[in-house]
């Protein structure tokens, strides 16, 4: 399994900083189910059942909701979570 990191903005840990954890795992899906294992308290806000709420990058790059969680990782990917915003 390649090993990756997860990086969580304060907003979603409600902290001042931001903070990072490293998992292996084959898919983001596996990633953020680790992550809310290691981080119980996060996972209200990360998941609502299967469903995700958070935004995801990858390696800088946004990954559009549909499929995100089968999406396949390689060795040394960061993914970056992102509580949604919307406006007008």
């Amino acid at each position: 399994m390649p090993s990756v990191t997860v990086g969580l903005p304060p907003v979603l840990l409600g902290t001042r900083q931001a903070s990072t954890e490293t998992f292996a795992a084959g898919t983001v899906g596996e990633a953020l189910r680790q992550l809310v294992e290691r981080r119980p308290q996060q996972a209200s806000r990360i998941f609502y059942g299967e469903r995700l709420l958070v935004v995801v990058t990858l390696n800088g790059k946004h990954l559009s909701p549909l499929g995100v969680l089968d999406t396949k990782l390689a060795e040394g990917d960061r993914i970056d979570l992102f509580l949604p915003v919307a406006g007008g």
